[in-house]
Order: structure tokens, then C-alpha cells, then sequence
């Protein structure tokens, strides 16, 4: 963004920024973070705490750093503020909660959370730093709701590591789909109001994550691998107390699963061809977005034992060597293939957040080691790309309006094709908790922030 577009959009982001700043403390803080998110949203060749002090005059370069890496602000309350902004404009009762992972590549072993793992980001296994991420999407729009830092369990369990990087002493290992269902069942007690949960195979294929999503009393279409294991009929189950004892060596512990699992491929290759249908999933930049779809009911393997009745999905692309993706839904009976096929959609959302989060909000920009470092810049970051959605939603409504206004020959192209974050165009270029950082709380500020609280929907 160049100097006259951010001249341009002051105003609006001071006024939006305003909700946030007694979160910051002081005024010293609060004036570095408004600096730093208009550096974000500014660019430059690096937006790290250095670059951005010189190119938004932000004062001494140590100050700002300071400010990013040990400074005494809480991101968890700020992405709550931010959870609470954007769900005033985004909110919808059927709204897809998404969860996705993404890598930043690093070099060295200082950096908290770093090894040589598989990032699929990068599509490869690199030394890097991987986070979960969560996003909301709705017909109004899309933007990140949470994320939390992978903590890999060699770094959990290294107290000399963890102390050099501040990991604070309540952090311990936790996989990629406990965070996101952590963050998931925040959302849950704050109420966010959504129907949906999506995600890859790696929270498709966690029994933890698909039983707790069903304790949280939400519907999910996630993503399985084709080895998954289903029973097409309901196997039974007999309690090990109820096993009959062997006449030698030791009564089993675990139950025993009386019929014939498959893998999913298996069950989706032996259904009759006339099961596939043809559905339009989304109206992209460049026309409608078409696969061939069918469901059948099973009951899924989760750790060895049979879950709930549900249905298994497959998705196959159009065209002579077509691809197969498999999905898992829990939604009850009366909900059709279609809407499932649309859930499933939303995928793209989270994906295009991250992009954007990295290509026009500098989420991957840092240079910070540390835990405290980390989380602050990405929660900034966050805060600069949900601005950006919702300055682009404001307006969004007012070219709407506009071209209401007008008579249906207008020329001009429906505001909708253009806007980021903003309705389900896959083809669209972007542009635009966690753990809580250490130290002492902020006194309360709930006077301010009632204060503020219409102005995202302005």
C-alpha cells in the first residue's frame, strides 16, 4: 500500500484502532501500536520492529523492539476485543468455524518451536516454526479468529530451551488438533456464533478433535485420508469385562469389535456409479465451481472402536483423471449433500487468510525469538488484516447500496468481485489464544471498550 492509500484509510484505522488502545496500557504503548499496524498495512521490503520505526517515524528502533518482544500487553485479551469486533459485522448463526496450520521458515535453533518438520505451507519438511489457526467464515465475510504456536514436545520438555525463549510454565505439549480444538472450545464459552467446523485431514483423521467437536455440540465436514477405516454396518461391541476370559494367561482390557472394517476408498469404489451427483459449490471469479459428490452412512473408526453413525463424503474433481478428496460429517440426516458440499467450500478462506496474513499484514515477517515476541506480532498482525476486511465490508455495503441506486444497466460490476475477505470467490486476490504473554494484567477497561464497541459495524 503506498503513502497516499494509507493517508487515505488514517482516519478510518485510527478510529478502528481506538477500540483497542487502552488494551495496550499506557500511552507510550499505545502509540507504538498504531505505528506498527500501519507499518504492517504499509509494506516495505521487511515489516519487522526495525524497518517499521523507520519508514512510520516511530521513534527510537530499540523502543519499538522492546515493544514487540517484552513489552507488558496482553495478545489474548486483544484477539478477544478482535474476535468481538469482527463477529459485530461477520456474525452468523451458520457461519464455518476453519482450522488450518501454516510454517515460517527459520533459520538457526533459537527461535521457540523451531525444528526440521513437515509444514504444508511449504509443502516439504524444513527448520521452521509451524502455528494452528482458526478463522471464521460467513456470507458477510472472512478473517482469523485465534491461533497458537506449535510447541514441539523436545521444546516442551527442554526447561534450559524453554527458559531462553520464555515459554511461560503452563505451556506443555499439545498436537496440532488439541490447539485447535482448544481454541474452537473458547469460542464455544464466548459464545461465537457459528454451526460449522472445517478442517484438513490432520483434524478429519484426530478422534480427539472429531469427539470433542461433538461434545461442543457443533457439525463439522472435515477432511479424512483414504485409509481411513469405516464399518458400513454397525459393528458390535463387546465391554472387556464382558470378554470371555481365556483358559490361559490374562483377561484382555479392551473391548472386542465384532465385524469387518474397510478402508474408505475401498467402500466409495464398490458404490453404484448412478451415486454421484453433480454439485455447484460456490460461484467463483471465473464461473461456477463444479464437483461430482457422493455420501454413504458408516460408523468411523476412532482409535479401533466404532463412533457415531455418520457419513462419509467424497468429492471428485470433473474430467478424465479425477481427483478424490474424502470428508466426514456428523450434520444429522436432513441436511442435504449440497449444503455439506458448500461447508466444505469454505476451506479456501482460511487459506486465503493466511496468504493475505503474510503477503499484506507482515504475519511472517518478524525477527523475533522469543514466545512473548511471537505472540505480539501476530496478534498485531492479525488486528491489521481483520481492519482491512472490515474497512473493505464498510465499503463493500456502501457500493451495494450504491449500485441499487443505479439502473440495472450500470456498467459497473457488483462490488462483491472485488473485496477480500468478503463473500466465497476463491479466485479473488488477497489483500487484506493463543498464550497469553507474561507479565502483569492491565487494569480494567471495560468503560473504553463499551465505548468503542459500534464502531466496527460503522
Amino acid at each position: 500500500m503506498d503513502e497516499q492509500q494509507l493517508l487515505a484509510l488514517k482516519p478510518e484505522l485510527d478510529r478502528f484502532l481506538d477500540r483497542f488502545a487502552p488494551l495496550f496500557g499506557g500511552e507510550g504503548n499505545q502509540g507504538h501500536a498504531r505505528r506498527f499496524v500501519e507499518g504492517l498495512i504499509h509494506g516495505g521490503e521487511r515489516r519487522n520492529a526495525e524497518n517499521i520505526a523507520q519508514a512510520m517515524n516511530g521513534g527510537p528502533v530499540r523502543s519499538l523492539q522492546a515493544f514487540i518482544s517484552s513489552g507488558v500487553w496482553y495478545d489474548r485479551e486483544l484477539l478477544g476485543e478482535l474476535r468481538r469486533c469482527a463477529l459485530e459485522v461477520l456474525g452468523d448463526e451458520d457461519a464455518v468455524w476453519n482450522s488450518d496450520e501454516t510454517g515460517f521458515p527459520k533459520k538457526g535453533t533459537k527461535s521457540v518451536g523451531v525444528k526440521r518438520q513437515y509444514s504444508g505451507t511449504l509443502g516439504r519438511t524444513d527448520n521452521c516454526q509451524v502455528a494452528v489457526f482458526a478463522n471464521y467464515s460467513s456470507p458477510k465475510g472472512h478473517t482469523f479468529m485465534d491461533r497458537r504456536l506449535f510447541l514441539p514436545q523436545e521444546w516442551a520438555d527442554d526447561s534450559d530451551r524453554r527458559a531462553e525463549s520464555g515459554v511461560p510454565a503452563g505451556v506443555i505439549f499439545r498436537t496440532k488438533p488439541q490447539l485447535a480444538l482448544e481454541m474452537l472450545a473458547d469460542a464455544v464459552t464466548e459464545r461465537a456464533p457459528f454451526r460449522w467446523v472445517g478442517g484438513d485431514s490432520i483434524y478429519g483423521n484426530s478422534p480427539t478433535f472429531a469427539q470433542g467437536v461433538r461434545e461442543l455440540g457443533k457439525w463439522y465436514v472435515l477432511d479424512i485420508s483414504s485409509e481411513a477405516y469405516v464399518w458400513t454396518e454397525e459393528p458390535r461391541v463387546i465391554p472387556a469385562e464382558q470378554r470371555p476370559k481365556p483358559s490361559r494367561g490374562r483377561s484382555s482390557t479392551q473391548p472386542l469389535v465384532i465385524g469387518t472394517s474397510q478402508q474408505v476408498d475401498e467402500v466409495i469404489a464398490a458404490l453404484p456409479s448412478d451415486t454421484w451427483r453433480r454439485i455447484t459449490v460456490a460461484e467463483g471469479s471465473q464461473g461456477p465451481r463444479v464437483y461430482e459428490y457422493t455420501e454413504t452412512w458408516v460408523w468411523f473408526s476412532e482409535e479401533g472402536l466404532p463412533g457415531p453413525r455418520e457419513r462419509l463424503l467424497v468429492r471428485r474433481s470433473l474430467g478424465q483423471e479425477p481427483e478424490l478428496k474424502y470428508h466426514r460429517s456428523n450434520a444429522p440426516p436432513d441436511v442435504p449433500l449440497k449444503k455439506l458440499a458448500e461447508v466444505r467450500a469454505t476451506r479456501w478462506t482460511i487459506e486465503e487468510d493466511i496468504q493475505s496474513a503474510k503477503g499484506e499484514c507482515g504475519l511472517d515477517e518478524y525477527e523475533t525469538r522469543g514466545w512473548v515476541g511471537w505472540h505480539h506480532h501476530t496478534a498485531l498482525s492479525m488486528l491489521a488484516l481483520t481492519f482491512l476486511v472490515l474497512q473493505r465490508a464498510r465499503l463493500g455495503e456502501k457500493r451495494a447500496t450504491d449500485d441499487r441506486a443505479r439502473s440495472a444497466g450500470s456498467p459497473r460490476p457488483p462490488a462483491g468481485r472485488s473485496r477480500v475477505g468478503l463473500g466465497r470467490d476463491p479466485m479473488v486476490v488477497p489483500v487484506a489464544a493463543g498464550a497469553e504473554s507474561q507479565g502483569r494484567r492491565l487494569p480494567s477497561q471495560t468503560a473504553p471498550r463499551r465505548a468503542a464497541t459500534a464502531r466496527c459495524a460503522k
